[in-house]
């Protein structure tokens, strides 16, 4: 039955209307889908930034716990055993002159002592290695921080991908292979300065267990039994400061070769951080802005 006006219905504005109020609502619903979507990244992006926060502020704190245990030594140690072996010095230059050892033993006496340093020197080297490993702990965060929360959740293409990967799998791991090394560098001057240490106070033990025996002896070295017993301590002295002149250089030689090997690897490690060298004509990558596509048509 006809409508009341005669007109017959207009079925293509209907559709055309119904149409256009599908497509509106399409597109609220892909407008709340987006908006929910963007919020659910957003909570997951702030989630992540608080789990990396705290992983960070917990790496903060184990480098300043590992700054405030170093070992500090008495500032006066040192100085205090100098003083003890130099006032030893002239008695037992003067034991091996009664003994007829003077230029061979003096001089070995002298080469030891000249020999000793302060250990607190290479503790205080341990201690700025041990920081800078903190600070490469926190550096690879920071960098880890930046790109995931600040960066990735809103670029995607080539160059995000890249430069994820590049994180990911190459400079973090540097990172990680710098503060192994730090690590390395750092035990190794630790076995340094208690090798330094264990030779400054034995030789000053023998220094000052030697002139006990030389003050003892050379009141009676006039005589044929007071000048051999003093000869047969010289001797005995003489290897003492031998041998621990011999094993005190087999341990440094051993521990500079070690270090000489870490030295080696830290500039290997440098090259790779220099991405971009004029010389080598590189670029870093992601460099291309072209490259990099928003997440969103929004600038």
């Amino acid at each position: 039955m006809p409508p009341p006006s005669g007109n017959l219905p207009n079925n293509d504005g209907l559709r055309s209307r119904a149409a256009r109020l599908e497509a509106e609502r399409a597109a609220k619903a892909a407008r709340a889908d987006g908006l929910a979507e963007r919020a659910r990244v957003g909570g997951l992006i702030e989630r992540d930034r608080i789990g990396w926060q705290a992983q960070r502020s917990m790496a903060l704190r184990e480098a300043e716990w590992a700054k405030a245990t170093q070992i500090k030594l008495d500032p006066k140690f040192f100085e205090r055993l100098m003083n003890t072996v130099n006032a030893s010095k002239h008695r037992l230059l003067t034991g091996f002159a009664g003994a007829g050892l003077l230029v061979v033993g003096g001089a070995l006496a002298l080469y030891a002592i000249r020999h000793m340093a302060d250990p607190s020197e290479f503790f205080d080297d341990r201690s700025k290695w041990n920081e800078m490993l903190g600070d490469l702990k926190l550096s690879a965060w920071d960098v880890w921080i930046t790109y995931f929360s600040e960066v990735s959740p809103y670029w995607k293409g080539h160059a995000s991908e890249t430069v994820q990967r590049y994180l990911r799998f190459e400079l973090i791991g540097m990172f990680d292979e710098l503060g192994r090394i730090a690590t390395e560098i750092s035990g190794t001057l630790t076995s340094l300065a208690w090798d330094v240490m264990d030779y400054d106070m034995k030789l000053a033990e023998l220094l000052v267990g030697s002139v006990g025996f030389f003050t003892l002896l050379l009141p009676i070295k006039a005589t044929m039994v007071g000048q051999m017993a003093l000869g047969a301590a010289a001797l005995v002295v003489f290897k003492l400061l031998w041998d621990l002149i011999q094993q005190f250089t087999a341990k440094i030689k051993a521990l500079d070769a070690k270090l000489e090997t870490l030295g080696h690897k830290i500039f290997e490690l440098r090259g790779l951080f220099n991405v971009g060298d004029n010389k080598l004509h590189l670029k870093p990558v992601g460099y291309d802005p072209n490259l990099w596509v928003p997440v969103t048509k929004e600038n």
